[in-house]
């Protein structure tokens, strides 16, 4: 079936800009009215947040009185008591010597096949004692050559007789100063 539109051209074309006029009216209606509904929405949005940061600030303000009181006056004591040993340790830390720098330094000294037995720091006298076991004479003196001539970060190594006494199987020991860079 066929719909014949019996109106003249010109009621027509009337006709047609009466709908699309509808239609942007529409469209226009609609879009103010979702835009205040945004606005009233972030409007209530903005007054339920600064009554809840009202209502907070208030808690926070009672809090800080609540913490102020003399009943909690032994809570701070314990915390301020807590805080002064920490400090103490730390303290204490800083004033030490840093070991863990000398024990690097000197484990790429001994050359390849000595061993060291063991390695005694004097914290006093800022000197190291080793005693160890070489397989020949030529490492034990390499190895005072080394340390010797490590000025950077060990001084004054004292040389016995006994350590180049024996020409095989060497039970050698040495005494050295560190240097104070090195501590810090």
């Amino acid at each position: 079936m066929k719909i014949i539109n019996l109106l003249p051209k010109v009621r027509q074309q009337e006709v047609r800009y009466d709908a699309i006029f509808y239609s942007v009216q529409t469209v226009a209606i609609m879009s103010v009215m979702s835009f205040a509904l945004v606005f009233l929405c972030q409007f209530g949005v903005r007054f339920y947040i600064t009554g809840q940061t009202a209502s907070l600030q208030e808690e926070i303000n009672t809090l800080k009185t609540q913490v102020e009181k003399k009943e909690n006056g032994d809570v701070k004591a314990k915390v301020k008591t807590a805080n002064d040993l920490i400090l103490d340790y730390k303290n204490l830390i800083d004033a030490s010597p840093k070991w863990s720098k000398v024990i690097k330094a000197f484990a790429s000294l001994p050359p390849d096949g000595i061993k060291v037995n063991s390695l005694n720091i004097d914290p006093v006298l800022k000197r190291i004692t080793i005693n160890g076991f070489s397989p020949t004479r030529e490492l034990t003196i390499q190895l005072y050559n080394i340390i010797l001539n490590d000025k950077k970060d060990f001084n004054g190594i004292d040389y016995p007789i006994e350590n180049v006494a024996k020409p095989d199987n060497v039970s050698f020991h040495f005494s050295f100063n560190i240097n104070d860079d090195l501590l810090k």
